[in-house]
């Protein structure tokens, strides 16, 4: 176990010293910044034309930002593994003393804070530039749900990114994960405009439960309004990281056997 947790830390530490090895912490951080901005623009011009109450661009962008944890915690998780073959690394991490798992955890573990930090700069955006009151949520109350929110969905994502292993690039696989987010999860309008047959879909997503959970907060709940929504978040990120544990051993065995380790 303190090997295993090793190779987590160790692998968290070369996914940040390599994150700056081809863009720049400049152009990294435009890049961050204005993926968020522009988004949450786009979508509030959309709910603009639209009119439709149920969806005003306020509600929008607050949804929008919750969804920006998606490029790290998710695409960006999901990513890994693809990216790791196109450089062929993938058979070296292999040989390594670490289960492959460990590895990958430690990538999550890092672009979770790279999707906290893009969350906290998205609900600023949201709030100054497009009508989103926050005056009255609880900090506590929104730190424990983005947490919460960020776990669960990394664990989200260590699930696709497991099937990258064996796969020729799980990129795909998280693209497709990263808007089918913006359509079921209640980001961009209510769940309940979704036909019948769609809704429980949405409820597979841990974003549906963060993004209902944040705009409890900024209507003014605090912790105990919203724990029954954070402890759901945690338990399913708890399933989702087991899953992920199991898929990633059945993966590599599979990649093994058809020799799809070096394939891109």
């Amino acid at each position: 176990m303190l090997r295993d947790m090793l190779g987590v830390r160790a692998s968290a530490l070369v996914a940040l010293r390599s994150q700056f090895a081809i863009v720049g912490p400049g152009l990294w951080l435009i890049q961050i910044l204005s993926t968020a901005l522009f988004q949450m623009w786009f979508f509030v011009l959309v709910s603009n034309f639209a009119g439709d109450p149920g969806a005003a661009p306020a509600y929008v962008a607050l949804g929008n930002a919750v969804s920006s944890l998606t490029y790290s915690a998710v695409y960006g998780v999901t990513m890994s593994a693809g990216a790791e073959k196109h450089i062929g690394t993938m058979a070296t991490i292999m040989s390594t003393p670490t289960r492959m798992f460990y590895v990958f955890l430690g990538k999550g573990a890092y672009q979770s804070l790279i999707g906290l930090f893009t969350v906290a700069v998205s609900l600023a955006f949201a709030s100054l530039f497009f009508g989103v009151d926050l005056s009255g949520a609880d900090p506590l109350a929104l730190a424990a749900v983005l947490l919460a929110t960020c776990f669960a969905m990394v664990g989200f994502g260590m699930v696709i990114g497991s099937v990258g292993v064996y796969l020729r690039s799980s990129m795909v696989l998280g693209s497709i994960v990263l808007y089918l987010g913006l359509l079921l999860c209640g980001v961009n309008f209510p769940i309940s405009y979704l036909p019948e047959w769609l809704r429980p879909a949405s409820y597979i997503f841990p974003l549906t439960y963060g993004v209902q959970a944040v705009r409890d907060v900024a209507a003014g709940a605090g912790p105990a309004e919203v724990s029954g929504l954070v402890w759901l978040m945690l338990g399913l990120g708890i399933l989702f990281f087991a899953l992920a544990y199991a898929l990633f051993i059945y993966f590599e065995r599979l990649a093994l056997k058809r020799g799809s380790l070096d394939m891109f």
